[in-house]
């Protein structure tokens, strides 16, 4: 059966004969996709993006990628109107999700080599690309606008004194910026589940609603707190197949401060959602496990 909101896209679009079918994710926390199949049985993608500057920084990347990377090609761009919410038609891209344990060796490879390409694209500056008169020389003016955006929110939510702690160890790790590889376009949520494959090989690279540019050290982040906290088995052949494109950074010096800083936005985005004891509360619960267990010595 077609929600209401779809029904508001078909009759926008004039794809009424056009069947939406919601895709449901575990991990999705903003967009709102639907897989779209016409009469002739052609397939595309409509995301729908409740926030403005995710729409906007998802067509930019998509765009900019379009002859370097296998992304979605632009159908038709949405913008945002009275009582509509911006979004993009794309095209379908054939294959499934990748789940962790999907992961073999010339799949890890793969998505190291494509991650490498990614950070082949340098830019001039930190921050959101969309916005160019936001860029900055130095790389930890965005990654503090995020950390106080994480400490208030997660203020009154966890306890003052590991609020205190996570604040020392950032300032006094906060140093290890000043050498980090950047500034580059950063994807920023790479991982298996925003990977298609299909006969072993991948196919797309998707949501790219985070991109901006930052270092490429962030970008390991979502793997180091993700993947291999659970299942190490494909990171070598990973960084192999990174390393052939261009040289590793040493990135895992400054893992535990990233890994933190996830740990402490995600937590703070799930409060201020009001998910956090929800739908979304196996996410909270593996950060706030996290954080209970880091070592801020």
């Amino acid at each position: 059966m077609t929600d209401s909101l779809a029904i508001q896209y078909q009759a926008y679009l004039g794809l009424k004969q056009t069947q939406f079918k919601k895709i449901v994710h575990d991990d999705a926390l903003v967009a709102i996709v639907y897989q779209l199949t016409d009469p002739h049985g052609n397939q595309s993608i409509l995301k729908i993006c409740p926030r403005t500057p995710d729409y906007l920084r998802e067509a930019y990347f998509l765009k900019h990628f379009e002859t370097q990377l296998p992304v979605p090609k632009i159908i038709s761009l949405i913008p945002p109107e009275s009582g509509l919410h911006a979004a993009i038609l794309m095209e379908y891209i054939p294959g499934t999700i990748l789940k962790t344990e999907d992961f073999t060796p010339s799949l890890a490879e793969e998505a190291g080599a494509i991650l490498a390409r990614i950070h082949l694209n340098r830019t001039t500056g930190y921050g959101d690309l969309t916005q160019a008169q936001d860029l900055q020389q130095d790389p930890g003016a965005s990654f503090n606008l995020k950390l106080e955006e994480a400490f208030t929110e997660c203020t009154g939510h966890l306890p003052n004194a590991l609020l205190a702690q996570c604040r020392h160890y950032y300032h006094a790790h906060l140093n290890l910026l000043a050498s980090t590889d950047g500034p580059c376009i950063t994807h920023r949520d790479f991982r298996p589940g925003n990977l298609l494959a299909k006969n072993n090989q991948l196919t797309g690279i998707i949501d790219w609603s985070s991109a901006r540019a930052s270092f490429a050290e962030e970008d390991f982040c979502s793997m180091e707190h993700g993947v291999w906290a659970f299942d190490s088995r494909s990171k070598q052949y990973f960084l192999d197949g990174y390393a052939r494109i261009r040289p590793l950074p040493n990135y895992q010096r400054i893992m535990p401060l990233l890994q933190l800083s996830k740990a402490m936005a995600t937590i703070g985005f799930l409060v201020k959602q009001g998910t956090w004891n929800k739908q979304n509360s196996k996410l909270y619960q593996l950060n706030r496990e996290f954080i209970d267990r880091f070592e801020f010595n």
